[in-house]
């Protein structure tokens, strides 16, 4: 086959896969990106033309600035718990030598990330529920009743609770990406570490963990991506509330959309988290680049 025949054939089986993202990714930016320069609220026959308006307003937004820095913390967490909870459990899940426990284990694991936003939302509802909730009734149940709490009502202790759950849908995500650098690694290093007199945990930090350095990476910026489109588990939970103490970006601009009718500041707030994002994600991706060129 020659090379041009190679290149038709491959841009012929391209060409399904481009029609997609072209319909439902790059048309609704460039009409977001469009939106972001006009006043509109989503139902009139004419547009106002605002230019950069929109911007000024919603980066001199109070809400927008909490939204912003409460993202920020809710990546934080989501890089504690998920990822961290995914890093620990793929190491205890590899170090299972019966291969049919491990994949049993490892299926377990990853049932919550297969459930939908809504489905994780309302199971970890009741779990929090304050008078029938399981959270509640266990501390009751073994004495330590005055840590019960009220744990979505809370402007406080809302937005930690919303964050576990969503770290819970999301953990088993990172361990396959996890498990799968695990079971790369060398045996015999690890065999060697042994011989040496290392035990689980200087195995673990001396070796398991430097040689996950690429799985970390991508899974840190995989990490920021998702927690600045933490939506559907906050809204089904609390829709931003209590005082808006769990109102994210992406909740902020959904309220501006359709709560408030002002699509072009929705938008406008929509755009600047993602070049917030592209901008931190290529830095980060560079800095990787160079470190791994150091090392």
């Amino acid at each position: 086959m020659t090379s041009t025949r190679r290149t038709a054939l491959i841009a012929v089986m391209l060409l399904p896969s481009l029609l997609l993202l072209a319909v439902f990714l790059f048309l609704p930016l460039l009409r977001g990106i469009e939106l972001s320069f006009y006043t509109w609220n989503g139902v009139a026959p004419v547009m106002h033309r605002a230019w950069l308006d929109n911007y000024a307003r919603v980066w001199s937004d109070p809400a927008f600035l909490k939204a912003l820095s409460r993202t920020v913390i809710w990546w934080a967490m989501h890089l504690g718990l998920a990822v961290g909870g995914g890093l620990v459990l793929a190491a205890l899940i590899s170090e299972i030598r019966w291969r049919r426990a491990q994949t049993l284990f490892r299926g377990l694991v990853f049932v919550p990330h297969i459930m939908s936003l809504a489905v994780v939302g309302v199971i970890w509802s009741q779990l929090y529920h304050p008078t029938i909730g399981l959270l509640n009734g266990f501390l009751d149940a073994i004495g330590l009743d005055k840590l019960a709490e009220p744990w979505l009502g809370s402007t406080g202790l809302a937005l930690p609770a919303v964050g576990v759950a969503s770290a819970w849908q999301a953990y088993g995500f990172y361990l396959v990406i996890f498990l799968a650098a695990i079971q790369a690694v060398d045996p015999a290093l690890h065999e060697a570490a042994a011989i040496d007199g290392a035990g689980p945990w200087q195995r673990f930090r001396n070796i398991t963990v430097p040689s996950l350095h690429n799985a970390i990476s991508l899974v840190v910026v995989l990490a920021f991506i998702n927690a600045l489109k933490g939506f559907g588990t906050v809204w089904s939970m609390t829709e931003g509330g209590p005082d808006r103490s769990t109102e994210l970006v992406a909740v902020y601009a959904y309220r501006q959309a359709f709560s408030l009718g002002d699509i072009g500041a929705a938008s406008a707030a929509g755009l600047s988290i993602a070049v917030i994002a592209v901008v931190i994600t290529v830095g980060f991706n560079r800095w990787r680049d160079r470190a791994a060129v150091g090392r």
